[in-house]
């Protein structure tokens, strides 16, 4: 990675600028490739995040309609997505993407639980594959989510549940015979659970794995073209490890290990695929230059997360369909990866590297994974983006949650906008959907999660609410908060960072001159995650 910047960069970024014209205005024109996605759940991360990446290479990507996605503790509907997906002209679609907890299930939530039959989940895994069979031509990319350890967080549950998971972990540690005082605090653990719960747990992820290995037969079958095996947020001890090896070395008997991919996190996946489906269609592998702040932290485990993070990392690209830049390499951005906990001194050399790539006008994108377990973006590295309109620079940028979804979410969208930049996209829609997503993710990942969800969090205990699950007038009070305090910053992020900025959609010049559309709201009862939409509107630098 020591190679002068001109050498390493194959592709030098144009500069780029907008005038009265925004992306709803030109819908009118036909897209010239669609998918088809199945999502994990109705949230924005896994639905409005891939459409987004999408648009930047004028790609439509459809989903089922809303109500049959369901909603936090309410299943979505696999019997009706699948007469509906049955209805639909899926030759027409350049790929079909589907997450199998929403057919199998209702979604990652029903998951969770055992409210399905293992019987009842074959029956309809066995009916996606028919239409699989009915349109050979599409290609059908599944991933699916190895389950987490934690229960989903819910008002009914929050006494007992980290005492749950407390419990499965020590039962993973336990090597051989316990000890006395590991079954001393195995009994203590299980004083505070409810009686069943415990059983349930296990039924579930059994049920779980069992159907995982069926998923893995039916890839070796051709059901799927290829997919990908998310582990939900984990930790380096507990029953994941175990079936994650099993599903490997099963893959490994049925020979399937070029059509099937483990990695950490799941609500990005629905990214990677739509990535990965376009770079096959148009025969394209980037190659990514990784600089990670400390070369300590690359060796480091995340919050949440069971592998190494330059492990974790390679594994976002490789099902992304890209791959880390070797040796002298030329490659076709820099993604610079900020690491938990970076020492400061190394820290200060990774931003200074990183601002004078981004000043001298290099492609560079940004994933912020020194995250913490509140999965909030860092101030400093934050701070010195707005800086001099540097967010207006970026290919990409995120920071959110995990490292695996911020680094799963970072490395589509700037790989699906160079991808565009190769074939005859509309420039402008891509030009403005590209910067759409990094207002989206400015807001979204940083100012919503260090700012707004805290103060959210103090409304709900002042008016004495469950943080998991808040309902009625008091969720309408939540609501409203958020709305009026995103609002502003959305606008202020626009006002400060967009406005006004110029870019080249090919040979014009435009320049962004407005925010259309603006819309804020909690998709879930609850004010962990928040629903942003807007259109951005540009206008002809000779037009003024």
């Amino acid at each position: 990675m020591g190679l002068p910047l001109a050498s390493r960069m194959a592709t030098a970024q144009a500069p780029i600028t907008t005038g009265e014209h925004s992306l709803l205005e030109r819908a009118v024109q036909p897209h010239r490739e669609k998918i088809l996605l199945v999502p994990l759940d109705d949230r924005p991360a896994t639905t409005q995040f891939a459409q987004m990446i999408g648009a930047i290479a004028n790609v439509q990507v459809d989903t089922p309609p809303a109500d049959m996605l369901g909603r936090f503790v309410v299943p979505g509907q696999p019997d009706e997505i699948l007469r509906w997906m049955a209805t639909q002209d899926l030759g027409a679609y350049q790929s079909v993407i589907v997450n199998t907890e929403m057919i199998a299930y209702g979604g990652l939530i029903a998951s969770r639980t055992d409210s399905t039959a293992y019987d009842a989940a074959i029956v309809r895994l066995r009916r996606l594959w028919g239409l699989r069979k009915a349109n050979p031509g599409t290609k059908f990319y599944a991933f699916t989510s190895i389950q987490r350890i934690a229960p989903t967080a819910l008002s009914t549950n929050a006494n007992w549940r980290t005492a749950l998971s407390d419990l499965v972990i020590l039962k993973s540690s336990i090597g051989g015979k316990p000890t006395p005082k590991q079954v001393d605090r195995a009994r203590a653990l299980r004083d505070r659970i409810p009686s069943g719960a415990v059983e349930q747990y296990y039924a579930t992820r059994d049920r779980n794995h069992r159907v995982q290995q069926e998923l893995l037969r039916m890839v070796a079958a051709k059901a799927f073209d290829y997919m990908v095996l998310g582990q939900d947020d984990a930790q380096p001890v507990g029953p994941h490890s175990g079936e994650s090896r099993r599903l490997q070395s099963l893959a490994d008997r049925l020979k399937v290990n070029d059509k099937v991919y483990f990695c950490e996190g799941i609500d990005q996946h629905s990214n990677v695929l739509v990535c990965r489906s376009l770079l096959a269609e148009h025969g394209w592998s980037p190659r990514v230059r990784v600089v990670f702040a400390d070369s300590i932290g690359k060796n480091k485990i995340a919050p949440y997360e069971s592998d190494h993070v330059e492990n974790s990392l390679l594994d976002q690209l490789e099902a992304s369909g890209a791959r880390a830049a070797r040796g002298d390499e030329s490659a076709e951005f820099s993604l610079y990866v900020n690491t938990p906990d970076p020492r400061p001194d190394h820290f200060e050399q990774f931003l200074n590297q990183m601002i004078d790539e981004i000043d001298q006008g290099f492609p560079v994108a940004v994933a912020d994974i020194n995250l913490g377990y509140t999965g909030t973006g860092d101030p400093r590295l934050f701070d010195a983006l707005q800086q001099t309109g540097r967010w207006m620079k970026l290919l990409a940028y995120a920071g959110w949650n995990t490292a695996g979804n911020t680094m799963g979410t970072t490395i589509p969208a700037a790989t699906v906008y160079l991808l565009a930049r190769r074939f005859d996209a509309d420039p402008l829609a891509r030009e403005l959907s590209q910067r759409a997503f990094l207002l989206h993710r400015m807001v979204n990942d940083f100012e919503y999660h260090r700012f707004v969800r805290p103060e959210a969090y103090a409304l709900q205990r002042q008016m004495g609410v469950e943080k998991e699950e808040t309902y009625g007038t008091a969720f309408d009070a939540l609501n409203s908060f958020v709305r009026r305090d995103m609002t502003q910053r959305v606008m202020s992020a626009f006002n400060s960072q967009f406005l006004g900025k110029r870019f080249f959609a090919d040979t014009k010049e435009y320049e962004i001159g407005g925010i259309r559309g603006l819309s804020v709201d909690l998709p879930w009862p609850r004010a962990y995650e928040v629903r942003i939409g807007f259109q951005l509107v540009a206008h002809e630098a000779s037009e003024r």
